[in-house]
Order: structure tokens, then C-alpha cells, then sequence
């Protein structure tokens, strides 16, 4: 399943964690606890994601160094499989500062609030996108998920017995704890490697405000507790990891993730749009590249090699002539110095259709010998213009090439100001 990460430096932390614990208990997790606990994990993603209508995860995680809190993601989200919505609400808390959010997708459109004014936006999907989006996706239909898995079935070592199944009211409860002693070598070098590279790097520290980990790494302890259902699905799951490491100075200090989830209300889970009557509005489409900013003129040099020199020849020129929702209309001309030519394109009128492409902007034109071409402009810097005529675009929309060999021809227009 895929989760919205409303935050990347914490949600980059929390997901590299839980990768630690739970590789930690690759090895905890034996015989029949490991095997059974995986499939448990299997039948819960194949549920949620395609057999069931609805439902709700609540989500908690926090990180914390020497005890105290430093980052926090609380969230309660709602889907709906049938609708293809998603509702998410909660809140962030970093470096002391407490941050709501809420945001509602489904096929059509995208909803997010800011909570420092109460205005909202509104992104229109663009139209490619609609009828081939899936709200949730299955993890272990993907070929990195099964490559994990045979790793993570490599790393089982020999340790027997330290995860305890109970069963009560038709529902299994997987426990386990370890500690450091009891965590095999192979798995600490590599848990150490990650949480000093990827995850706590100096970037991120420096951005927290934390201390930095940079010798004596190492996983000090972990413990998790899973409830089963009578369907099979994981419906509560508690987490907890800690990591010991020396910053620079040689100072010990203990890096903690705790990290729970709680899935309920399956197949009677509510998921609406927010109702936005009387609200302050922002509308926009996705995708869109091109605004009223754009309107003006845009100049590119024709330039040749003479001798050892590079000497200006003449300007192709493009306006931009107007800009409505996302459509923009102009024209493209040249302007040769006396007595000089070169391959040249001629002049026409150009028009685009967003809903061409979600990729970029597609514009349509008729050349000299009077046959339909294609182009393709993008923005390039703040202001400017990167253009290329004459393409060819690629089945899936996602690339192209063009025809034009002129090596004078440069796709760099720089916006002209009078």
C-alpha cells in the first residue's frame, strides 16, 4: 500500500526505520511465527487493496532522540477502492512547530487546505490521467517488493523461539523482542550503514537539528505486536526501534521510532469531498505549464561558424500571443540579415490543447508545404522558452523527437523585454 508522505526528511526517516525493525525481525520471526506473520501481511495488502470497498487506517509515528521528540506524523486516512478517493487528515509536528494538513484525491480532482488562511485548491486531474488511476496498489505485485522478499528470507539466521502466537476470539497475536546482543552481525552492518547514510545523513540532521550519528552504530533493541483477524488482516500493529550511535564528539545517543497502525471500519468507512461552499477558492488544472505571463515575444539567434568566429546571421522569433486555461495560441517567424537564408522554417500560427499531453506542452501547426506538424515547448529557466519543431511524438506519450537536423537551429528562446 502506498501512504501519502506529507513530510519527506520524516517520512524518509520513518520508512528506513521501519526497514530496520522489520528486517531485525526476519530474524525474530521464525518458523512458523516468520512465515505466518508474512502471510498475514500478504492477505492484508491483497484485501485492501482489492477485496474490500472501503476502509480507514489510522497511522502514528514519531521519532525521538535520547527520549525526546523530534518529529511526528499523526493521520487518520480514508479510501474508497470503488470511488478511487482518498481523504487524508492529521497533523506533523517538527522541530517544536505543529503543522495541520487535509487533502482529498479521487479521479477527478485534487483538494488541499491551508490551514493558515482556511482557502483551498482545487487541481483538475488532466484528463489522461482519469479511469487509469489506482488510489492504492498492492506492494507485492511489484518486482522490488519480491526481490525483498527473497532477501529478507536469506537473512533468517538461527535463532528459534523468540516470537510468541497466541490466539484468543478467533484472532492471532504475533510478539516479539530483541536486543542487541541477540541481533545477528550481518543484520546490524547493514541496518548501521543505512541509518548513517540514508537516513541520518548530514543534511537531515542539519535540517532536525539533531545530533549526527557517526561511529559506534548499531540496533539496541526492537520489539513489535501485530493482531490478526479472523479474514486474515493485520488490523493493529505496534513498532518500536532503537539504534545507538556516538556523534563527533564521542557522546552516546539513542535513536527511537515508534510506529503504530490501526486499520477499521472496513467496507463502512465514509470518504466525501470537502464541501467548499462559501470558501475561499483556488482552481487550477494539472499539468498546467503556461499562464497570462507568458504572453509576449521571444527571440532566438541564427548563428554560424565563419573562420574561428561565431557570427549572428539573423532571430527566430515566437509570440505568444494568448494563454487561456492551459491553451495557448501564437506565431513563429524569422529574420535573416541581407543576403543570407538558411533552412528555413517559414512562418506560421501555432495553437496547443492541454489535454494533449500531461507531460508538456504540445503545439500544433501547419508548415510551408501546408502539412499538420507537431512541437513541443516547455518553459525553460524563470521566463524563457525551450521549443522543438517538427517532432515526433513517442506512443506513450512521454517523449519525442524531432526532425530538424540545421545545426543553427537552437530550441533556446530567451524572452524579449521592451
Amino acid at each position: 500500500m502506498k501512504f501519502n508522505k506529507k513530510s519527506k526528511i520524516f517520512g524518509m526517516f520513518v520508512l528506513g526505520a521501519v526497514l530496520l525493525l522489520t528486517s531485525a525481525f526476519a530474524d525474530i520471526a521464525l518458523g512458523s511465527g516468520y512465515y505466518n506473520l508474512k502471510t498475514s501481511i500478504k492477505t492484508t495488502a491483497a484485501e485492501l487493496t482489492d477485496g474490500v470497498d472501503n476502509f480507514s487506517v489510522d497511522l502514528i509515528a514519531t521519532a525521538k532522540v535520547d527520549g525526546k521528540v523530534f518529529a511526528e506524523s499523526i493521520s487518520n486516512i480514508k479510501y474508497d477502492i470503488n470511488k478511487q478517493a482518498i481523504e487524508i487528515s492529521g497533523t506533523d509536528l517538527q522541530k517544536g512547530k505543529t503543522i495541520e494538513n487535509y487533502s482529498y484525491h479521487d479521479e477527478n480532482q485534487r483538494i488541499y487546505k491551508n490551514f493558515e488562511d482556511g482557502s483551498y485548491s482545487v487541481i483538475e486531474r488532466h484528463k489522461s490521467r482519469k479511469n487509469d488511476h489506482k488510489i492504492i496498489e498492492n506492494p507485492f505485485e511489484e518486482e522490488q517488493a519480491i526481490d525483498a522478499e527473497t532477501i529478507m528470507d536469506a537473512l533468517v539466521g538461527g535463532l528459534e523461539n523468540l516470537i510468541q502466537i497466541e490466539e484468543t476470539d478467533n484472532k492471532k497475536i504475533y510478539i516479539g523482542n530483541i536486543s542487541d546482543k541477540e541481533i545477528p552481525s550481518l543484520v546490524n552492518a547493514i541496518s548501521s550503514f543505512v541509518f548513517k547514510y540514508s537516513l541520518l545523513d548530514e543534511w537531515t540532521v542539519e535540517r532536525l537539528n539533531i545530533p549526527s550519528p557517526k561511529s559506534n552504530i548499531y540496533v539496541k533493541e526492537a520489539s513489535g505486536k501485530a493482531i490478526e483477524n479472523e479474514e486474515g488482516i493485520l488490523e493493529s500493529s505496534i513498532f518500536t526501534a532503537s539504534m545507538s550511535a556516538k556523534d563527533s564528539k564521542g557522546i552516546e545517543h539513542i535513536y527511537t521510532v515508534e510506529f503504530s497502525i490501526d486499520i477499521k471500519d472496513i467496507n463502512s468507512t465514509l470518504v466525501s469531498a470537502p464541501n467548499l461552499d462559501g470558501k475561499e477558492v483556488n482552481y487550477t488544472k494539472e499539468g498546467y505549464e503556461f499562464d497570462e505571463k507568458f504572453i509576449g515575444q521571444y527571440k532566438s539567434n541564427i548563428v554560424e561558424v565563419e573562420g574561428n568566429s561565431f557570427v549572428k546571421r539573423g532571430e527566430r522569433i515566437i509570440e505568444i500571443t494568448s494563454v487561456a486555461n492551459g491553451n495557448l495560441k501564437g506565431s513563429y517567424y524569422e529574420v535573416y540579415d541581407d543576403g543570407y537564408e538558411t533552412n528555413s522554417l517559414g512562418s506560421f500560427e501555432f495553437s496547443s490543447n492541454y489535454d494533449e499531453s500531461e507531460h508538456y506542452t504540445i503545439i500544433n501547426y501547419r508548415n510551408s508545404k501546408g502539412e499538420m506538424k507537431q512541437g513541443v515547448m516547455h518553459r525553460s529557466n524563470m521566463q524563457d522558452l525551450y521549443v522543438s519543431f517538427g517532432v515526433e511524438i513517442d506512443g506513450d506519450g512521454r517523449g519525442y523527437r524531432s526532425d530538424i537536423s540545421d545545426d543553427s537551429f537552437t530550441s533556446e528562446f530567451v524572452r524579449v523585454f521592451e
